[in-house]
C-alpha cells in the first residue's frame, strides 16, 4: 500500500501561472493542484533621512503554489520543463523543489505522473524546508527578518488550525482558528539557527501560538529576490547572486551560520512523521475527528483546488481540503487502520494520503506533558 515517490512544488508569480500549467499539461501531467498564495519582499525605502532607521516595509506578490507527485524517474524532467516555463533563473519568477514521500493509496496510481524522458538532475542539494504555522496575522514580522538576513524568500499561505486552541479554555477566545503557513527553503547548514531565531521571533514557545518543523529537501531552484530596490549598476543584487550560485553549483557559499549568535536556551524537540491527508471539501472535519481516538489532537486545513488535464471526466472532486498532521512514528499504523475504517481511500472521501520523515519538530509542550 505504501509507494516511494516525489512532490514535486513549484511556486511561480501570478502572471506565470499559465505558462507552467501549459507545460504541464503538453507534458501528459494529468493531475495538480494549486493554491494561492504569497511571497513578501522588502520595499523601497524613502529619501527621507529618517526612512533609514524604520524598519522595511513588506510588500505582498501574488504567488500560485502548484504541487504535482510523480514517480522519482520523471522528478529531475519535470523540474527541468518547469524551471524553463517560467524561467526560474530570473529572480522574482519563483521557485521549485523536491521532497521525497511515501504515498498511502493503493488504488489511486493514476494520479501518480510518470515520464520516459531521462533528465540528470539539476538545482542545487544541500537544502532543508521549514514549515511553520502560525496565528493570522504573525507570520510578517518573521518573513521581514528572515529577509532583512537575506536567509531565503519565504512564502505565505492560509489554512484553519484545530486542536490545542479547543483545549486552552478562557485562552482560546484570544487565539484565531485562522493560520498563516509559512515555509522556506535554507542552507541545510543554517537550519538549527533559522529554527531557533523562528522560535524566538514567533514566540513558539508560548501556548497556541503554532508549530515549527523541518523537513528534508531533495534539490531546487529557488528564488533569491528579496527586495524592490532597483539597481543602481548594470545588475541588481538578486541577480548576483543568483549568477553566483549557478557559477558555485551550489549554495554553500550562501551559509549564514557564522552569523547567527547561538541561542542559550534548551529546545526540546521532537522527531515524527507529518502526515498529509487530501479529500473532498467538507470532510476533513469529520475524518480528523474520528482520529482523535488514536491520540491526534489538532491538524492545520488549507484549501487546494485538484486541477484535472485531461479529455475524460476526472475521478477526483476540485474543491479539496489538505490537513497537515504531526505525529510520532509509532502512532502511524494504527492512524491507518483508523482511516481505512472510515473508507477514507474509497469514493466517500476520495481519500489521498502520504507521509514524509520529520527529524525535528517544536512546538509548546506543558509541563505535565514533558514529564511523560
Amino acid at each position: 500500500m505504501k509507494r516511494k515517490t516525489s512532490r514535486i512544488t513549484t511556486i511561480v508569480h501570478r502572471d506565470l501561472t499559465e505558462s507552467v500549467v501549459t507545460t504541464l499539461k503538453n507534458q501528459g501531467v494529468l493531475y495538480y493542484q494549486i493554491e494561492p498564495g504569497r511571497y513578501p519582499v522588502l520595499a523601497k525605502r524613502g529619501l527621507w533621512f529618517f526612512d533609514f532607521y524604520q524598519n522595511h516595509a513588506i510588500i505582498d506578490m501574488p504567488v500560485s503554489i502548484i504541487e504535482i507527485i510523480c514517480e522519482e524517474s520523471a522528478e529531475n524532467f519535470l523540474i527541468s520543463m518547469i524551471r524553463d516555463a517560467a524561467e526560474l533563473n530570473i529572480p522574482g519568477h519563483g521557485s521549485v523543489y523536491s521532497e521525497s514521500i511515501d504515498l498511502i493509496s493503493a488504488n489511486h496510481h493514476f494520479y501518480i505522473h510518470t515520464s520516459q524522458e531521462i533528465k540528470k538532475p539539476i538545482g542545487f542539494t544541500g537544502l532543508t524546508g521549514i514549515f511553520c504555522v502560525l496565528p493570522r496575522g504573525s507570520a510578517e514580522p518573521i518573513a521581514r527578518l528572515v529577509l532583512q538576513n537575506g536567509i531565503a524568500v519565504p512564502t505565505i499561505s492560509y489554512g484553519t488550525g484545530t486542536g490545542l486552541r479547543d483545549r486552552l479554555g478562557l485562552l482560546r477566545i484570544t487565539i484565531p482558528k485562522e493560520k498563516e503557513i509559512l515555509k522556506l527553503i535554507v542552507h541545510s547548514s543554517d537550519i538549527e539557527h533559522v529554527l531557533d531565531f523562528m522560535i524566538e521571533v514567533g514566540r513558539l514557545d508560548l501556548p497556541g501560538r503554532g508549530f515549527i518543523f523541518e523537513f528534508p529537501v531533495g534539490h531546487g531552484l529557488l528564488n533569491t529576490k528579496v527586495s524592490l530596490e532597483g539597481p543602481k549598476q548594470a545588475a541588481s543584487m538578486d541577480q548576483i547572486i543568483s549568477a553566483l550560485d549557478q557559477l558555485y553549483g551550489n549554495m554553500e557559499w550562501r551559509k549564514k551560520s557564522n552569523q547567527f549568535r547561538i541561542s542559550l536556551r534548551h529546545r526540546n524537540y521532537f522527531e515524527g512523521v507529518n502526515l498529509v491527508l487530501n479529500c473532498k471539501e467538507e470532510s476533513m472535519e469529520f475524518v480528523t475527528s474520528a482520529l482523535r481516538k488514536v491520540g491526534v489532537t489538532s491538524s492545520t486545513i488549507s484549501l487546494k483546488r485538484m486541477a484535472h488535464t485531461g479529455n475524460s471526466e476526472s475521478i477526483f472532486t476540485p474543491a479539496r481540503e489538505v490537513a497537515n498532521l504531526l505525529i510520532p512514528k509509532k502512532n502511524l499504523p494504527e492512524v491507518i487502520e483508523v482511516l481505512n475504517e472510515l473508507e477514507f481511500f474509497d469514493e466517500k472521501f476520495e481519500g489521498i494520503a502520504y507521509t514524509m520523515e520529520i527529524p525535528r519538530a517544536f512546538s509548546y509542550q506543558s509541563k505535565k506533558s514533558n514529564k511523560k
